[in-house]
């Protein structure tokens, strides 16, 4: 059994902070490919940048928005709101056009810190930046204006340093949005408490004192955010912040920075098994990695690299859930102070071995979300008979170990990230030559769901499917955009409701569809661009 958590007053931001800067002074805490800094300069930065948002007039438990990509000053943002009791609202980098400006508009924050790279994305939003009082840049500053004040990251973090403000365990510490699935994302209201502990910090595969951790699941996300930066501070390890996973240079990084743990998900363990075989296969300093989701390569995974894994299963509302070893199935066991069940669709607990949803509440106060910003019938809904509603289906082993079945919810898991098929169905029947469209996920056995839209033209319309990539592109998140369309005259409905039947177009599969990656284009987070050829190819 992993040791258990510290009081509940231990463990909010500004504690973790200020045990690292007593008791590690001189340790590294974090580090990226510019700089790094102690647990003793990461407090006295936290405690500029909070006095930098008090100057900016942000008070105790106000929201600022953190459109940031992965790095030290990314890390800092955050430890500086933590230091002042603020809420920090993290925005998805890949946001574009109305969802970005849904998030500006629902959190009502007035100060927005902002990569200089995605200053292009605010055009159009002029409504949504109406309601910012300050846009704080990393970067360059912009040569034009904007309606809310413009000043630099750096002139923020010279600020004459604040007196901490004590946090309590109850008191909201972010708001996480989530892709919503019958309407816009909504903002989940975390807890201190609840994110300190939502990744396990002391649970198996977590990082140890002494682990150098590798961060580079994005900071926005609650993997990268608290199961490898806050678990490492926590831990007090040391954090290494890079921009992204490459599993082309992942052993090289390793080796470069002496990486003892990381967290993944479960699809970079199968692009390393893709990677050619090498002598310094076992040559490394990795001991062990947690991924979101298991892979069915893990035990190849551990023979050839000699790394353990760990899985892990949890939501936004919650946290991980659910820890053990990885294994091709079995996701593993529930934590030891979270209730589970399995219930049906009136939740009553289902026979012993048969599938139902995944519903859980806490044995500790402020540990799960407080609820939805703004949405109290949502918050109701998701708390239905006093449990917390995965929307997500499991059976258990006789061992105890749960295995993942499918989800209920009308959301896409794939690469990590959370597709809301509503929000991608909302933003292509904007589309003025589109009269409606389905969006579904079609998988081959074993391999990643691909998200494939059918489309009905408006009458009269023609689509080609290349133009229409690119018009998606531009308005949805690279990872969202459909691979596969299709393109029929209706959709098919349920006689009596008139419900699109979703199952019958995931079991058309995609053999009649547009295949983008065979059209030979791809969609990055700078837009559509053509594949490079197959070595050897023709």
């Amino acid at each position: 059994m992993a040791a258990i958590l510290p009081p509940l007053e231990e463990r909010t931001v500004l504690r973790v902070l200020q045990r690292g800067a007593r008791e590690a002074p001189d340790r590294v805490a974090v580090l990226d490919e510019t700089r790094s800094l102690t647990y003793r300069e990461v407090y006295d930065e936290a405690l500029r940048l909070g006095g930098g948002f008090r100057w900016l007039g942000v008070g105790r438990q106000e929201p600022v928005l953190l459109m940031l990509d992965n790095h030290v000053d990314h890390a800092m943002c955050w430890f500086g709101l933590g230091a002042v009791a603020a809420i920090e609202v993290p925005v998805n980098v890949a946001l574009r056009a109305e969802q970005l400006a849904h998030v500006i508009r629902d959190s009502g924050a007035k100060v927005l810190v902002m990569e200089d790279h995605y200053l292009d994305r605010l055009d159009g939003l002029e409504d949504a930046v109406a309601g910012l009082t300050h846009l704080v840049v990393r970067g360059a500053l912009p040569d034009r204006q904007f309606p809310p004040q413009v000043l630099g990251l750096d002139e923020l973090a010279a600020s004459e340093p604040s007196e901490p403000a004590e946090s309590n365990p109850w008191d909201i510490s972010g708001v996480l949005y989530t892709s919503g699935t019958t309407g816009r994302a909504k903002g989940v209201l975390v807890h201190e408490a609840q994110t300190y502990g939502r990744q396990w910090p002391t649970g198996p595969g977590s990082p140890e004192p002494g682990d150098v951790t590798l961060v580079v699941l994005p900071i926005f996300h609650v993997i990268g955010q608290c199961g490898g930066l806050y678990n490492s501070m926590i831990a007090l390890a040391t954090a290494v912040i890079l921009p992204r996973f490459s599993a082309s240079t992942f052993w090289d990084t390793c080796r470069k920075y002496g990486i003892t743990c990381a967290p993944l998900v479960g699809v970079m363990g199968t692009y390393l098994m893709r990677q050619p075989r090498s002598p310094r296969d076992r040559d490394h300093s990795l001991q062990r990695i947690a991924v979101g989701t298991t892979f069915a390569e893990v035990e190849e995974f551990r023979e050839r690299f000699g790394v353990e894994v760990y899985s892990t299963y949890g939501l936004t509302e919650a946290g991980g859930m659910i820890r053990g070893r990885a294994e091709p199935t079995g996701i593993g066991w529930i934590r030891p102070d979270v209730e589970a069940r399995l219930v049906d669709e009136f939740d009553r607990d289902v026979a012993p071995g048969e599938p139902g949803e995944l519903v859980l509440r806490p044995t500790e106060p402020w540990t799960f979300m407080a609820g939805y910003h703004n949405r109290p019938d949502a918050t109701v809904e998701k708390w239905r008979n006093l449990w917390l509603h995965t929307g997500d289906v499991m059976r258990e082993r006789p061992d105890g170990q749960l295995v993942f079945v499918d989800r209920r919810v009308d959301t896409i898991r794939r690469g990590g990230e959370n597709i809301s098929t509503f929000e991608v169905e909302h933003q292509i029947s904007l589309h003025p030559d589109i009269a409606e469209c389905a969006v579904v996920a079609v998988r081959e056995e074993g391999a990643e769901p691909e998200v494939k839209a059918v489309v009905v033209p408006a009458p009269g319309k023609e689509l080609d499917p290349v133009d229409l990539t690119i018009w998606m592109a531009e308005r949805i998140p690279h990872y969202a955009v459909p691979r596969f369309l299709e393109f029929l005259a209706e959709l098919p409905r349920t006689p009596s409701t008139q419900r699109v039947t979703k199952a019958e177009l995931v079991a058309r599969g995609w053999s009649s569809a547009w295949d983008r990656q065979a059209a030979g284009l791809a969609v990055t987070r700078d837009g559509v661009r053509e594949l490079k050829p197959a070595p050897g190819s023709s």
